[in-house]
C-alpha cells in the first residue's frame, strides 16, 4: 500500500503545548501554532480567554491554501477547525472520539457553540458506531446536512508481539483475570470484580489483577470494602504500568476483562485496549457500552455482557475459564482482528472519504 505522504500534503495546526512535539514527529511537514489546547471550553472563564486569543490569531494570522481542514477532535478543536475552514474558504471535517462527541451537551455555551461547528461541518467522522449514535441521540438535528462516515480506530499493539507468539502462547496454570484502565466507574472494574467474587466460588485457584491508575477515591475505597466484606483473595492492584512489566502481565493472563459503562455523557467511545489484549492473543469480557462492540466482536473475539449485569459477566468469565478451547480460539481471533485494524488502513479509509467529500 502506499505510504498516506503520497496521497496528501499535510498541513498541521497544533496548540502551543504540543508544539515542539509535533515538530519532533513531523520535522519534514510545516507546523503552525495556535494558542488553544483541548482542555479549553466557553464556560471556563480561561478557556474562554485562550479560545478568544485563537480565533484573533486566526483572524490575523497567516496561513497557506488547503482544500480541507480536518479536527482530530470534535470540540473544542473542533471550533478552531470551524474557524479555519471559514476563514480559509474550505470543507471542514471533524473526528468524533466517544465522550467529547456529546458532553457538551450539558454546558450551554459550548453547547451552542458545538451545535454551529456541528452544523457547519461537512464530514463527521465518529470513531465507532456506538459514537454515532451517541452523537445523534444529542445532537442529532445538526448533522442533518453533514456526512456521517465511521472509521474505526486503528492499532500498532501487534508490532510489538510477534504473531507467532500470540498465536502460540502458553497459559497461565492459574487462571488469571486482567483489567487495563484507570480505576473509575465508567471503565466498571466494581462490576468486573463482584463477577470474579463469583467466578471464584466455581474456580476458588482464579486471580485478578487490575492495572490502572486509581486515587484513594470513593471508588477505590468501595472495591476495597467489596473485597474485605467478601473475603476475596488474589486481588492485586498494581496501579500505572508501562512497558516491560505490563507486557509481562499480558503474557500471564488468562484473559483480559473490562466492563464500562455509561456514566452521564460519559462513555467508553472505542476501546483501543481490547485490541491490546489481542495483539497478545487474548480473548475478551467485556459489555455492550459505547462503542466496545465496535471494537469486541461478540463470540468471535470476545464474550459481551449487558452494563452492570454482573452475573452476566460473571457467565461470560466461567464460560471461557472452562472451555479452554473456546478460549484459545476467541483469542487467535483477537489476534487477528487486531491485525486488522491497523493505522494504515485507518488513514487509507481517511482519504477516501476526503476524495468523496471534495469530489
Amino acid at each position: 500500500m502506499q505510504s498516506i505522504q503520497e496521497y496528501v500534503e499535510p498541513v498541521i495546526i497544533v496548540s502551543a503545548e504540543d508544539a515542539a512535539e509535533a515538530r519532533s514527529l513531523f520535522p519534514e511537514w510545516p507546523v503552525y501554532i495556535l494558542p488553544v489546547t483541548q482542555s479549553a471550553a466557553l464556560s471556563n472563564p480561561r478557556g474562554l480567554l485562550a479560545l478568544l486569543r485563537c480565533y484573533r490569531a486566526i483572524s490575523s494570522g497567516a496561513f497557506p491554501e488547503v482544500d480541507l481542514v480536518h479536527s482530530l477532535e470534535a470540540y473544542p478543536t473542533g471550533l478552531v477547525g470551524s474557524w479555519l475552514s471559514r476563514r480559509l474558504g474550505c470543507p471542514h471535517a471533524l473526528t468524533a472520539h466517544g465522550t467529547y462527541g456529546v458532553v457538551w451537551h450539558d454546558l450551554f455555551l459550548d453547547r451552542l457553540a458545538y451545535r454551529g461547528v456541528l452544523r457547519h461541518a461537512s464530514l463527521v467522522l465518529p470513531v465507532s458506531q456506538g459514537t454515532e449514535r451517541l452523537v445523534r441521540r444529542y445532537f442529532g438535528s445538526e448533522l442533518a446536512d453533514a456526512r456521517v462516515h465511521v472509521i474505526l480506530n486503528g492499532n500498532d499493539f501487534t508490532k510489538r508481539v510477534p504473531q507467532q507468539q500470540a498465536l502460540e502462547r502458553s497459559w497461565p496454570d492459574v487462571p488469571t483475570l486482567l483489567s487495563v484502565g484507570d480505576v473509575k466507574p465508567r471503565k466498571g472494574q466494581q462490576h468486573s470484580l463482584e463477577a470474579f467474587a463469583r467466578v471464584k466460588k466455581e474456580i476458588p485457584q482464579v486471580r485478578y489483577w487490575i492495572v490502572g491508575n486509581y486515587r484513594q477515591n470513593e471508588y477505590y475505597l468501595q472495591m476495597q470494602r467489596y473485597i474485605a466484606e467478601n473475603h476475596l483473595r488474589n486481588v492485586s492492584f498494581f496501579g500505572t504500568v508501562i512497558g516491560d512489566e505490563l507486557d509481562r502481565l499480558y503474557r500471564q493472563a488468562s484473559l483480559f476483562v473490562l466492563t464500562p459503562k455509561q456514566e452521564g455523557l460519559s462513555f467508553e467511545g472505542f476501546g483501543l485496549v481490547y485490541l491490546e489484549a489481542g495483539a497478545y492473543g487474548l480473548p475478551v469480557v467485556a459489555t455492550r457500552s459505547g462503542g466496545v462492540p465496535d471494537a469486541v466482536k461478540d463470540g468471535l473475539t470476545g464474550l459481551l455482557a449487558d452494563p452492570g449485569d454482573v452475573e452476566g459477566i460473571a457467565a461470560a468469565l466461567l464460560r471461557l475459564l472452562t472451555d479452554p478451547d473456546l478460549l484459545r480460539r476467541m483469542g487467535r481471533e483477537n489476534r487477528l482482528w487486531a491485525e486488522s485494524l491497523t493505522w494504515e488502513r485507518n488513514a487509507a479509509e481517511h482519504y477516501r472519504a476526503y476524495q468523496e467529500l471534495l469530489q
